[in-house]
């Protein structure tokens, strides 16, 4: 690792707020407030790509990062500042906001997506988040809205052996706490209201 080159790269992007490197795989991490936007590895700078800019990138010849794994070379969504571009300190300083602007929006975006996975609420498993999907419940504003009870009895008329305990996971994590923390009362309570939920679905099978 060169730290002298990432020192450089400091001084460089002095005029941008809230720059840091850390390590990272054989190099340093380009960063603006934890998130990474660019890559120091062996005395050169990458700059993360993106569809709405990576032409400008390849139109201005920033060669792509490869990387070579045992027997084959990949390439990666970096590309190389030039000797050029550093010579134009505006132009660089431009371009490393646009960057930084845009993996921010993109981290962003993805921390949405994953925060409506129901994969992310406390007790879930990813075998009972492809069960869920599997009864079209497939993200946690739908199982919000089917609840607990629907929930459960959709998964139980297609897996019949499920055992009563994904009910109180399902019960807990739209809650979100650990199913571990539920009383044998609250166990009993959730019970009832699926017996009752069943009484329910039995009428109305009866009035059609």
């Amino acid at each position: 690792m060169c730290s002298t080159f990432a020192n450089r790269i400091l001084t460089e992007l002095s005029d941008v707020e809230d720059i840091s490197i850390k390590t990272f795989f054989g190099g340093f991490s380009v960063n603006s407030k934890d998130v990474m936007f660019g890559w120091i590895i062996q005395k050169n700078f990458y700059l993360r790509g993106h569809p709405d800019y990576r032409s400008l990138f390849i139109d201005l010849d920033m060669q792509p990062l490869s990387i070579t794994t045992g027997m084959s070379t990949k390439l990666l969504d970096y590309y190389r500042v030039s000797n050029e571009l550093f010579k134009d300190h505006e132009q660089l300083i431009s371009m490393v906001q646009m960057v930084i602007k845009y993996t921010k929006k993109e981290q962003y975006e993805k921390s949405k997506i994953k925060a409506k996975r129901i994969k992310e609420l406390p007790n879930m498993t990813l075998s009972l988040e492809r069960l869920l999907c599997s009864v079209g419940i497939k993200d946690v504003d739908t199982l919000q809205k089917v609840g607990y009870l629907c929930a459960y009895y959709k998964i139980k008329q297609k897996k019949e052996t499920i055992s009563i305990n994904i009910l109180f996971v399902l019960y807990s994590s739209l809650h979100r706490f650990h199913v571990a923390t539920l009383s044998q009362e609250t166990k009993k309570e959730i019970e009832f209201e699926y017996q009752c939920f069943l009484s329910q679905v039995d009428n109305d099978l009866y009035k059609e």
